[in-house]
């Protein structure tokens, strides 16, 4: 300190240069801060609180001078943000105009589909089930041995089933014959069963059965039951069952539609539609 003391007593000319220097520098800075400090302030008053009158800041866009603002230029080229317009409830695509058409208007065709093959009848010689039945597919023209009730069901269990009666003479179409007994017949535009035993294929109507003597192997088309009497309204008379491969010997071919066959020594009866001897 003392060192400094004494240089300045020996340069006093330049220490007073230096004293001078020092005092003009921070008299400059310290308007420099002022004259900033102001500076700023305005600023932040003009964009805060913008003067009234027209010529406003607005963020989305610069505004005119009518007081409107203009939107934002976008750069040409695409680069900009993609907006969709908003499209008038049943219009299709935007500047196209048209609109779709209305269920049952003209557009896609509303005809219903061609029929598939699960949609195709059976053909003869196959076999389809019903209500727990299976039927082997005919067609051929049947009546009534004696008189016959046709049924909604292959069951005798309802009268309420009955839908309508048929008799000797009277031709209806059968379908099908089950492996029960029963018939499918097609009548009125229904579709109908009967006990296949009371049906006859060539007009006969003697409710007593006649038999023509046979003797030929027979086995099953499918699977058939053999019963002790030609009668399938009832199942207690059931003694046994016939598959397909497997052969029994016919001894006659009854006028009822039945086959007496010989299941081990004892006569039994079978619907002969369901017999084949291949």
């Amino acid at each position: 300190m003392r060192g400094i003391r004494q240089w300045m007593s020996d340069h006093k000319e330049v220490a007073g240069i230096l004293v001078f220097l020092l005092i003009i520098i921070v008299i400059g800075g310290a308007s420099y801060g002022i004259s900033y400090a102001a500076g700023g302030h305005s600023k932040k008053q003009n964009i805060s609180a913008p003067s009234s009158g027209a010529g406003t800041l607005e963020v989305a866009g610069v505004s005119g001078e009518d007081g409107q603002t203009e939107p934002p230029s976008v750069p040409s080229g695409g680069d900009g943000p993609a907006v969709e317009p908003v499209m008038p409830e049943g219009s299709s695509e935007a500047g196209s105009g048209q609109t779709e058409p209305e269920s049952g208007q003209a557009g896609e065709s509303s005809a219903a589909p061609p029929p598939t093959e699960g949609n195709a009848a059976p053909s003869e010689g196959s076999s389809i089930t019903e209500h727990g039945v299976h039927f082997q597919i005919v067609d051929e023209q049947v009546t009534a041995r004696i008189e016959t009730n046709l049924r909604r069901v292959p069951s005798t269990e309802k009268d309420e089933d009955v839908v309508a009666k048929i008799y000797n003479g009277d031709w209806i179409k059968r379908t099908g014959i089950g492996h029960n007994g029963w018939s499918r017949v097609e009548y009125e535009g229904q579709v109908l069963y009967a006990v296949t035993s009371y049906l006859s294929t060539d007009g006969s109507s003697s409710s007593v059965p006649t038999y023509q003597e046979a003797s030929d192997s027979v086995t099953a088309k499918e699977e058939v039951y053999l019963r002790s009497a030609p009668d399938s309204t009832t199942e207690e008379n059931i003694v046994g069952s016939l598959n397909h491969g497997e052969y029994l010997t016919r001894t006659g071919i009854g006028s009822n539609g039945w086959s007496k066959l010989d299941y081990n020594g004892t006569e039994v009866y079978a619907v002969t539609n369901l017999l084949t001897t291949e």
